[in-house]
């Protein structure tokens, strides 16, 4: 029995350190081994520690499990010392297998460092006598009875194990060498990153005229490379401004990857239109980027017009109308019409919710929508004759005030009061003389002008002298034409006559103006005897 295991370490130990030779020599023995049971070898357990070499070469164990006993062999590669190499492989085998019955063998590879190693290749050298039926892996290739495995990289410390499944029909001594081989690379990774930049532009579509408009600038790294000298440049098109400013320029500085920085201003328009704004940014790496933004500025834009009758007589009410309409291409916020009274009217009243004081009207109309239109009217009333405008204006909370204008003449009702006496009546023959007494009033509440008295005396009469400048031609007495009688004003004229034949005379009177639209005619009797 001794003998047997002396042989099988001799095996072991040229399987081992075959590699560090060009192979190993195949070891016969006349010796015949004792029919061992069949057996089907368990998997190769965790690795015992293994013994620390003392010099350069294989090392070699024995372990028995489940009645069955195994010797483990270890290599390090390249130099075969643990302390200067890279890779560390272990061979697990059966000490002793029956002839013609399946065994399995195994592989153990580590990688020694804390560092990934590349391009592993694991070799298996068989004797003829071994017939291999799998392998887990499967080898990558085998020629001339070497199997070799290209197992690619191991990480830091990392292990694989290979199993190799076979036979042998006859008794004698299986010879198997494995070696390990990796290339040491120095490697170094250049990180190969992108430049990339997002500018974003916010503004509302549509704002009036009046209202500030928003503004969001946002510059976003969105590639893999630091950003610097960052800058942002947005020149306002023309008929915006921003704090009076036509361009501005944002310095956004270091940008990381993802990083984003958000500017805001308001801008202000000039005049109603659409505005497109393009921005741009660009940094120190050499990528740039645009935003646009397009906002349509409306203006609601008032019209108000004023109609009022063209005469109206004091004391009367009467109506003035006034239309407010929207022009513009947005609606007239807090819209509100204002009419002052003119002075010496007052303001009676008001429909469609007109607020009326001693000195105006007002009506609040709030939102007047595109081409709406609102009719009011206010009622007024004079005590005097005059010439009155009214003024009305309009404005909302963003439309700019317009005003419109109409006048009304109000005039008053002339009421001419025509008044005559005789005194004495009845005159005599004997060069006796009577007064006419004549008095012309104006009752009514306008003005009468061109007021002209026109006196003929009756032939039994003779005109003897008037007062007021009337001047006498034959028995026709003229006074001069009053040109303005104001309301309750009178006029008052006396004629002498001096009786010259007896009769029942009778004078006559007329009283033009340009208020009758036909002379005023009355007649005096006066008995002369």
């Amino acid at each position: 029995m001794k003998a047997k295991l002396t042989m099988q370490a001799m095996i072991l130990s040229c399987s081992l350190a075959g590699l560090l030779l060009t192979g190993c020599a195949q070891h016969q023995s006349q010796a015949r081994y004792e029919p061992a049971p069949a057996v089907t070898p368990a998997p190769a357990p965790a690795p015992a520690p293994a013994a620390k070499p003392e010099s350069f070469g294989p090392s070699h164990s024995t372990f028995e499990e489940n009645g069955v006993r195994w010797v483990r062999g270890s290599m390090a590669f390249p130099t075969g010392l643990r302390e200067s190499s890279g890779l560390l492989l272990e061979k697990t085998v059966p000490a002793q297998v029956l002839a013609g019955q399946k065994f399995d063998y195994s592989y153990r590879v580590s990688n020694l460092t804390d560092h990934p190693i590349q391009m592993v290749i694991v070799n298996d050298r068989v004797s003829p006598n071994f017939s291999r039926a799998e392998a887990e892996p499967a080898a990558t290739e085998v020629r001339d009875g070497v199997a070799v495995w290209q197992l690619g990289n191991l990480g830091p410390k990392e292990s694989r194990t290979i199993r190799i499944k076979g036979a042998s029909a006859e008794e004698g001594a299986v010879s198997t060498c494995g070696w390990a081989t990796y290339r040491p690379l120095l490697c170094e990774d250049i990180k190969v990153v992108k430049a990339n930049i997002q500018l974003v532009k916010k503004a509302p579509a549509e704002v009036v005229i009046c209202d500030p408009i928003p503004m969001v600038l946002t510059v976003k790294n969105t590639g893999s490379s630091a950003l610097t000298g960052v800058k942002i440049s947005d020149p306002l098109p023309a008929g915006l401004t921003s704090e009076g400013k036509s361009s501005l320029s944002f310095e956004a500085g270091n940008l990381a990857p993802g990083e984003s920085k958000e500017y805001k201003f308001n801008a202000t328009a000039a005049r109603p239109g659409e505005y497109v704004n393009r921005a741009t940014v660009a940094s120190a790496q050499g990528v740039s980027a645009e935003a646009t933004a397009t906002t349509r500025v409306r203006e609601p834009v008032l019209a108000v017009a004023c109609a009022a009758p063209e005469q109206r007589y004091m004391g009367r009410p009467f109506e003035v109308n006034f239309t407010v309409s929207s022009k513009g291409d947005a609606a007239s916020a807090g819209t509100v019409l204002e009419v002052a009274v003119p002075a010496g009217l007052t303001a009676k009243s008001a429909a469609e919710g007109g607020k009326v004081s001693e000195s105006k009207v007002v009506w609040e109309l709030g939102s007047l929508g595109v081409d709406a239109t609102r009719s009011l009217a206010a009622t007024f009333v004079g005590p005097k004759a005059g010439n009155y405008t009214f003024t009305a204006s309009a404005k909302g909370a963003c439309a700019k005030p317009v005003s419109s204008s109409c006048q009304t003449r109000v005039v008053g009702v002339p009421a001419i009061l025509l008044e005559k006496a005789d005194d004495p009546d009845p005159v005599s023959t004997t060069g006796e003389t009577t007064t006419y007494t004549v008095k012309i009033t104006n009752q009514g509440t306008s003005d009468d002008n061109n007021v002209k008295m026109v006196v003929r005396i009756a032939p039994e009469l003779v005109p003897v002298s008037a007062s007021g400048n009337g001047s006498i031609s034959g028995q026709t007495v003229t006074f001069p034409v009053v040109p303005r009688l104001a309301p309750k004003e009178a006029v008052t004229y006396k004629i002498v006559a001096r009786g010259v034949k007896a009769g029942d005379g009778r004078t006559r009177f007329e009283l033009t103006s340009d208020m009758l639209t036909s002379p005023v005619i009355a007649e005096e009797s006066t008995h002369v005897y």
